[in-house]
């Protein structure tokens, strides 16, 4: 009845969003455990999986290799042809946009962890075409061009991030912002500017004290000769890391 169905709705939902919170510390395994259970299986019935769920699966998948990103390929595929299929009703397209930008930046974000700069660029430049206005697909892309070590390339990208930031004007996040300061000590610290850098890191250290910010301070502290601020730095930047961190 309704009240059955209620119910397993609920256990789905409780049972993905701690597979989620296993999977985003790093308990790949423990995630797959739930997610491809007999009991969440049960749950389900004949009933479709919720996209949230379909996408941690691939996740799951991908953890275990490069076979497993086909379940990442495979479920952007599905949100392309979901746009298409519904393409007369805006609101469903615009979701499964959505969702096609959260595919994409997970294989993306996968590919620089693996150091593959050219294929995480090729789904940035899909993440840019779908989204024009998003400031952040041009600073992924900007990283990835400095990991292959294009400075000009990551400076375009950087320039572009932040003149799109600055035309969001009061709309632009904290987040946003600080993006911009963070890129700009990316790439002065990659173009051997280092005290540049350092005075770039120093100042953003005071509004965010992230692990990344922390391990590319203490970078910039070691090639102006301030190793005693280095070590500090690395030192709070393991207390502070977090999975997925880099």
């Amino acid at each position: 009845g309704d009240d059955d169905d209620s119910s397993s709705d609920a256990k789905i939902g409780r049972e993905t969003r701690r597979a989620g919170a296993m999977l985003a510390s790093g308990r790949a395994s423990d995630a797959r455990e739930i997610l491809f259970s007999s009991a969440f299986e049960d749950a389900c019935g004949r009933k479709a999986l919720p996209f949230a769920a379909l996408a941690l699966r691939a996740e799951c998948e991908a953890e275990r290799g490069a076979a497993g990103e086909d379940a990442l390929g495979a479920l952007y595929a599905l949100c392309i042809d979901m746009v298409r299929e519904r393409a007369n009703d805006e609101v469903v397209v615009e979701e499964w946009r959505r969702r096609s930008r959260a595919v994409a930046l997970a294989m993306s974000s996968r590919m620089m962890r693996k150091g593959d700069a050219r294929a995480a660029l090729a789904w940035l430049d899909a993440l840019a075409r779908s989204a024009p206005s998003e400031p952040s697909y041009r600073s992924a892309a900007g990283r990835a061009h400095l990991m292959m070590g294009d400075l000009e390339g990551a400076r375009l990208c950087f320039e572009s991030a932040e003149a799109l930031t600055l035309a969001l004007g009061s709309a632009a996040s904290e987040a946003q912002k600080l993006d911009v300061s963070r890129d700009r000590g990316e790439y002065l610290l990659a173009g051997a500017r280092f005290r540049e850098a350092k005075d770039t890191f120093d100042a953003l250290l005071a509004k965010s004290q992230d692990a990344t910010t922390m391990v590319n301070a203490a970078v910039a502290a070691v090639y102006n000769g301030d190793l005693d601020t280095s070590r500090a730095l690395l030192e709070k930047s393991l207390l502070e890391a977090k999975p997925g961190d880099v």
